[in-house]
Order: C-alpha cells, then structure tokens, then sequence
C-alpha cells in the first residue's frame, strides 16, 4: 500500500483549525456534513471525487489492519482463551511446491528465492492465526469495530458510438479503451475475447479508441476500423490491426479492408483519406480521460443501463489476468 501523503497546505489547516465537532463514526460517509456554504450543507458525496474515493479506502484499510494488530495484541496479553497458534514452520518440500505452482522459474533460482518464500509462507500464516483469532473474539463480542469500509466511487461514462461485442442489452459492461500500437492492448485481446465465450449473452464487450500520441499510426488505425464498420468489418479489421501493430500505415490499411473483403473498397479508402471519423476517435479519448484513463489498455466494469447508453462502474488498468475480470463481473452480475 503507498503511504498516504498530506500536502503542507491541507497539514497547516488541520494544525491551525479547530475542530467544530466530533463525528459520529469513525470515518466519514458519502451523506456526512463537511461543512456549509451560504447556510447549506455541504456533504463529502458533493466534493468527493475519485482520488479522494481512493484515499479513503487507503485509510479505511490502514486503520483496520492496526487495529486487528492492535487488538490481537491485546486479547493474547489480556487472556488466556485468546492465544495465537505455535509458529508455523516451513519446510524444503512446501517452498519447492511454491516456487513450481506460482512459475517462479524466470524470476530466479529455486536456491535464490527460497528465503524469500519462507519469509512470505510463514507471514502468511502468522497472519492467518491472527484473523482467525480476531473473527473468534470478534464472534464472541470480545472486539467491536465501528470502522466501515467507503464504497468504491463508481464511474460514469456514456457508451456513446462504442462498438459492442454480445448482448448489447446486457445489465453488465466491460468497457475497453485501446490502442492498436499498443503491445499490452494486444495482449489483452486474448483475455478479451476468452471472457466474451465465457459470459456470452450476460455481459456487453464496448471498444473505444485511446490512440497514444507517441504512436504515430495509432490515430489511422482506429479511423480505418471505424471506416470498415460502416460495411460490417469492424471485428475482422480490429483482429488484424493487432495482428500486425508495426504495419498500420495507410496502405497497409488499405490492404486490410481489401482482406477483410469490405464490399466498396472506394468508400473505405475515401473514408480514411478524409479522416471522417477523426471526431469520434477524439470524442473517445475524452471520454477515456473523463474517468481518469492515461494509459493503454484501461477498462471500466460495471453496469450498463441500455435504456439511456450509461455505463457506471470501476476502472481496471492495464492487460490484467482473466480473473481480475472475472472477480469484477461477477460482483456486478450479482448486484454488487
């Protein structure tokens, strides 16, 4: 976890004003008073924006973690019921198992990172004996918390002209933002499409257009795939360009649309050449930028109202394993 910084100007303000009054709870909700302005209230939800979203989860989850600490030690000090477990030890044969189930080979020798294993198996168990002793004491009303974890602030964003992948009137959104010079966005494809076979009519797969300045034939790519959708060649198109992401020139495109079969070739290569779809390439990088987007590929999960084309949901950066994608769609599928 990266520490939390307070910037001088928000220090001198809390060093130098009183406190008005003592909140209720431990940490603030989305409905506390910060303050008032011309007689009104103000509330967090009013100023909260992402950032600050994020800073209280970080919070939320330093304090809770010292206080398992705290009372762990504490209850063991206190009583005799509340007594951790021996030391786990680790032996030779459960660090090798570790180190060939989590595919450590490239990171290192078997010799080289096995103190290190150790280190991590045993912390993970010591840290095991004090949840489960925590949760006990927790049960037996030994230990209260008043600690409550913020809601993770949810992204708006309008689907817009996205071109969609499955069920269009899905509840469920994945929302990608790509680059087709990007090498992780290629990757990504992969895992892509592996969740749009796995979920099929459950979730709607929206692509929009993040082309990076630094390359250069990215702006052309996404111009060109957006010409091949007017005839029904998007998809085929897309799979290509991120087959070859070091020949997107425009000939090169050129060269794909004829691939791809597009019926009126002259209408692509007139398309391209005018750049016609220029603005809704650039419409898309605003709208990336709008929910804090910087790089390629990024990703916005959640749910996707396909009465009025909004989609609010969480930001997942970068070419990340299925999984993590699973673990997000699952939770929208279920309600949150």
């Amino acid at each position: 976890m990266k520490p939390i910084r307070i910037h001088l100007l928000t220090l001198t303000l809390l060093l130098s004003t009183p406190l008005l009054h003592a909140a209720p709870d431990v940490l603030l909700s989305e409905s506390s008073v910060v303050g008032t302005v011309s007689g009104k209230d103000v509330l967090l939800s009013d100023i909260e924006n992402q950032k600050i979203n994020e800073l209280r989860i970080q919070l939320h989850d330093a304090l809770q973690e010292a206080f398992i600490q705290h009372a762990v030690g504490q209850l063991t000090s206190d009583s005799s019921a509340y007594q951790l477990p021996a030391p786990v030890v680790i032996n030779d044969d459960q660090i090798e198992s570790f180190y060939m189930k989590n595919n450590l080979q490239g990171r290192g020798s078997l010799e080289k990172l096995g103190p290190m294993i150790r280190e991590y198996m045993e912390g993970m168990a010591k840290a095991r004996g004090q949840i489960q002793l925590y949760q006990r004491a927790t049960l037996q009303g030994d230990v209260t918390s008043r600690l409550v974890k913020p809601k993770e602030m949810l992204l708006k964003l309008s689907v817009d002209s996205a071109y969609i992948r499955g069920n269009d009137k899905a509840q469920v959104m994945v929302m990608e933002f790509s680059d087709f010079q990007c090498p992780f966005c290629k990757r990504a494809q992969a895992t892509v499409k592996q969740l749009i076979e796995q979920y099929g009519d459950q979730v709607a797969f929206g692509y929009r257009h993040f082309p990076l300045a630094f390359h250069k034939e990215a702006d052309d790519a996404a111009i060109a795939v957006e010409c091949a959708r007017d005839q029904g060649g998007f998809e085929a198109m897309h799979d290509i360009l991120f087959s070859q992401p070091d020949n997107l020139s425009r000939t090169a495109l050129k060269a794909v649309a004829k691939r791809v079969k597009l019926k009126d070739l002259e209408q692509f290569d007139n398309c391209l050449d005018k750049d016609t779809y220029a603005d809704r390439v650039a419409n898309d990088m605003a709208a990336g930028q709008s929910v804090g987007i910087t790089g390629t590929p990024g990703f916005i999960v959640g749910f996707h109202n396909p009465d009025n084309g909004t989609l609010e949901g969480e930001l997942i950066s970068g070419a990340q394993p299925a999984n993590v994608f699973v673990s997000a769609i699952e939770k929208y599928l279920k309600g949150r």
